[in-house]
């Protein structure tokens, strides 16, 4: 009995510290609505290769480059709040089917520390085919969102890499 205890207690500290090295980043969506810029057409980053998805990603490191991005993608609700001094916020706009809206389960940062990875939801069920907006904002630790040149968008098991822009 006391080596099956020393085997669960070890069993849980390696849990425990496996879970610790996780690359996962918080990933706190602080806005979700169903709107894109009303030029997303013309600005966005679209894939060369088939399926020829679209996104725009925009990345605010303060209170007036989110006020104005906010603005610029069409929110309607109150602008939420962001800490500045601590996050960074990265708005993230494709186009999803009206009956399957995507969900952000989690973020991931790479192993260099300059892209993360948004794996956009599986739809389940029948989905329709229409295309209707969607952004995401999301804040992350400014340790981290500082040094973010890409966005890795997963859609529908496809990976596109987004550039950021330099300003």
């Amino acid at each position: 009995m006391t080596s099956f205890k020393s085997f669960l207690a070890l069993a849980m500290f390696l849990s425990l510290l496996l879970v610790g090295c996780s690359n996962d980043i918080d990933d706190n969506v602080v806005a979700s609505e169903k709107t894109l810029p009303s030029n997303f057409h013309e600005i966005a980053f679209e894939r060369e290769t088939t399926p020829l998805f679209q996104f725009l990603v925009r990345k605010t490191v303060n209170q007036s480059e989110f006020e104005q991005t906010w603005n610029l993608y069409g929110f309607e609700s109150e602008i939420p709040n962001v800490d500045f001094n601590e996050k960074g916020a990265f708005f993230i706009g494709v186009n999803e089917s009206g009956s399957c809206p995507y969900m952000i389960k989690n973020v991931e940062l790479s192993s260099d520390n300059n892209t993360i990875t948004v794996p956009l939801s599986e739809p389940k069920g029948d989905c329709t085919s229409d295309a209707t907006p969607r952004t995401f904002v999301v804040q992350i630790d400014k340790g981290i969102s500082k040094d973010i040149e890409n966005v890795v968008i997963v859609q529908g098991g496809v990976e596109t890499t987004v550039p950021l822009e330099t300003k």
